[in-house]
C-alpha cells in the first residue's frame, strides 16, 4: 500500500524513498528472533512442565504466540521481506497459528487503512457498537474475542457473506475456500492428537494463546479504540510509549501514527519515520502508555458509560 493518509504531516519525498527500502536481512532478523524465542520457550515449557517455572514459561508462550499478529500485520503489507513470497509464506503460517484467514485479514486490513475509524467502511469496526465497561473488559481479556474469532472461521466456511459487504464475489470465494481449508487442517490436528493421545496442541499452543491474548490487546486496543473518524489520520490514531522489548514483541507497531500515515514504510524503519513525523508536526503525535491507556479507558467508561469520544478528548496519558 503506497498511499499516504496524514494530511497534517509532510515528510519529504527523499526521506520516504530512503525509508521505503525493504530488506530480507532485517526481515529474517525480526521473524527469526521471534520464532527462535518461541521455539526455545516451547522446549523449556515442555522440560519444566511439572515445576513452578512452567507458570512464567506458559505466560511467555502465550505472549510470543499472540504477538505473532504484529508480524501478520506487517506481512500483510508485504514489507517484512524484500522477497515477496516470504511475506506470503510466513503470513499464512502465522495466521494459521492465530486461527485467522490470511486472505481475509489482509483484505480487511487494507479496508481499515483506507477508511480508518469510519463506522460504515472500516472493516475492523463495521457493525460494532461503542464499548461499555462490561463489553470492553470482556473483549480486552479476550473472553468475547475468541468466540468471535473462531465463529468467524465457521461463518466463512459455511459461505456466509453478510458480515463482509466490502468483499467482491471473487474475494468472497477466496476467503470461503481459505476458511474451509483451515477447518480441515484443524480437524486433522485434532484427529492426530486423539490418535496419539497427545494434549500438546492444547498445552503448548491453544491454551496459552487463549489465556494470554489480553497482552497483545494492550497494543491492539490502544491504536484506535474510541478515537473519532477524521480525514487526518493523526486525529484518529495513537502512538504508544514502549521500551525496546515491547517494540520488538510488537514489531514496532507502537509507532502506529507513523505507520498509518505512510503504511508503505517497513516496520524496521518506523522509528526513523516517527522522528520525521515529529519534525513535521513540530510535536509528538497523541502518545500514550500501554497501562496508562487502560487506566484512562476504564475510568472514562465508569464515568461516561461508553467509549464514544467527542473529538476534544484527545490528550496524552
Amino acid at each position: 500500500m503506497d498511499a499516504e493518509f496524514a494530511t497534517s504531516i509532510n515528510v519529504d519525498s527523499q526521506t520516504l524513498k530512503t525509508l521505503k527500502g525493504k530488506s530480507d536481512v532485517r526481515g529474517w532478523v525480526q521473524a527469526g528472533t521471534h520464532l527462535g524465542a518461541l521455539i526455545v520457550n516451547t522446549i523449556a515449557l515442555v522440560y519444566f512442565w511439572s515445576s513452578f517455572l512452567a507458570i512464567p514459561l506458559f505466560m511467555a508462550q502465550g505472549i510470543l504466540i499472540n504477538c505473532l499478529y504484529a508480524g501478520v500485520h506487517e506481512l500483510s503489507h508485504n514489507s517484512v521481506f524484500k522477497t515477496r513470497w516470504l511475506n506470503e509464506f510466513f503470513g499464512r503460517i502465522f495466521c494459521f497459528i492465530l486461527l485467522m484467514g490470511r486472505d481475509q485479514d489482509k483484505l480487511e486490513h487494507y479496508q481499515h487503512h483506507r477508511h480508518t475509524q469510519d463506522p460504515d467502511k472500516d472493516a475492523e469496526i463495521v457493525g460494532g457498537e461503542p464499548f461499555n465497561l462490561k463489553s470492553y473488559l470482556l473483549y480486552m481479556l479476550a473472553v468475547s474475542y475468541w468466540p468471535y474469532r473462531i465463529g468467524e472461521v465457521f461463518r466463512l466456511a459455511l459461505g456466509q457473506a453478510e458480515r463482509w459487504p466490502w468483499l467482491s464475489e471473487p474475494q468472497l470465494k477466496i476467503v470461503h475456500k481459505e476458511a474451509r481449508f483451515m477447518l480441515a487442517a484443524y480437524a486433522f490436528i485434532a484427529i492426530l492428537s486423539i490418535i496419539f493421545g497427545s494434549i500438546a496442541a492444547l498445552t503448548l499452543w491453544l491454551l496459552p494463546m487463549f489465556l494470554m491474548k489480553w497482552f497483545q490487546n494492550l497494543q491492539n486496543m490502544i491504536e484506535h479504540t474510541g478515537m473519532p473518524f477524521a480525514q487526518d489520520i493523526v486525529v484518529s490514531t495513537r502512538t504508544v510509549k514502549a521500551n525496546r522489548l515491547m517494540q520488538w514483541l510488537f514489531w514496532n507497531m507502537p509507532y502506529h501514527t507513523a505507520h498509518h500515515s505512510y503504511p508503505m514504510i517497513p516496520f524496521f524503519n518506523l522509528p526513523l519515520l516517527h522522528d520525521a513525523v515529529v519534525k513535521s508536526l513540530g510535536k509528538q503525535p497523541l502518545t500514550v502508555s500501554h497501562f496508562g491507556f487502560q487506566k484512562h479507558m476504564i475510568r472514562k467508561l465508569l464515568k461516561e458509560g461508553t467509549s464514544a469520544y467527542s473529538g476534544q478528548d484527545i490528550t496524552a496519558y
